[in-house]
């Protein structure tokens, strides 16, 4: 049947009937053949994407690297400053040289090691009690430092004991006390000793370091006073619970006073010289009131022996007019 009707169409006709059955092929075809291509170019763009990300990524942290390196092996990276604070007694350089922490040394191991740095520190020094290191990304490091040092001797059964700021009395005695520490005496009592440290330790170095001798010197009236000897000559009277407060200004008192004397700082503040005691301060005003007495009464004398001159001339006159 198919040989006949091919036989009965004319070329034309195969030909029309041939292209249009190549061209429903060709559509069944190519409906298949884009989807394929799409997957294959969506896992292409993904991978892409995904490789793209990762040279980004792997860049940054190169150039993370990079950086980290150059500030490692640059200046910036190490100590620049170190600033020591909080020390009165104990100087200055003689910490810095015992300081294992230097200037130039890396801020990151400085960082780790401040610990150590701070044990070190209060091995090679017995005259400070706390240490705290704190060092900072700019390189600056901070030594703060809590003292205690040795502020003088006790004399207790005439020897002498060394006293540390916090009032601890080392048991080793001598009968010589060696450097120059003032001496305290009359503090029997443990507890009036560290009051009167802890008020000490408040006045400026200078004014430390111009003591000699404190002596505690109580009266009826006052039970906690003190008897300052300082090295210039001059003395001191004051009260435990307020002398640290009014010792800052004995420098200028004292640069005002014309003579050595005795300052007076138990209530207010005012100074004398030597030998203006009070039993002379009474005598001279005793003396300066009799004879003021004294001119007074000359003075009045004199008043009443003109009166009675006048009255004399005056009965004279009155007489001879009368006769």
């Amino acid at each position: 049947m198919k040989k006949k009707k091919d036989e009965e169409l004319t070329p034309w006709a195969k030909y029309q009937r041939d292209h249009k059955n190549q061209g429903r092929s060709s559509k069944g075809s190519s409906k298949k053949t884009p989807r394929s291509k799409r997957r294959a170019s969506v896992k292409s763009g993904v991978s892409f994407k995904v490789s793209k990300k990762k040279s980004v990524v792997f860049g940054a942290v190169l150039v993370l690297m990079l950086l980290i390196g150059v500030y490692f092996f640059s200046p910036i990276s190490q100590v620049r400053s170190i600033k020591i604070s909080g020390n009165k007694r104990t100087s200055t350089s003689e910490i810095s040289k015992n300081l294992t922490l230097k200037k130039g040394d890396s801020i990151f191991v400085s960082m780790f090691k401040k610990g150590s740095y701070e044990n070190q520190l209060l091995k090679k020094d017995s005259d400070l009690k706390n240490v705290t290191i704190d060092v900072s990304l700019a390189g600056r490091a901070n030594v703060q430092i809590s003292e205690n040092a040795i502020m003088g001797y006790v004399i207790r059964n005439k020897m002498y004991y060394t006293v540390r700021q916090d009032g601890t009395v080392v048991k080793k005695d001598s009968k010589q006390p060696t450097g120059n520490y003032p001496i305290f005496r009359g503090f029997k009592n443990d507890g009036t000793l560290k009051k009167f440290l802890k008020e000490y330790a408040q006045m400026p170095n200078e004014v430390q370091n111009g003591v000699a001798e404190v002596t505690l010197s109580p009266t009826k009236n006052i039970k906690n006073r003190i008897h300052f000897f300082m090295n210039d000559g001059n003395q001191v009277y004051a009260v435990i619970s307020s002398f640290a407060k009014k010792m800052k200004y004995y420098p200028e008192i004292s640069a005002n006073m014309k003579k050595k004397g005795i300052i007076d700082l138990q209530v207010g503040a005012y100074s004398r010289p030597y030998g203006w005691t009070d039993e002379y301060k009474e005598s001279r005003q005793s003396s300066e009131a009799e004879s003021s007495y004294a001119e007074q009464q000359k003075a009045a004398t004199k008043k009443s022996a003109n009166m009675s001159s006048s009255e004399t001339n005056s009965s004279t006159n009155d007489s001879d007019s009368v006769e």
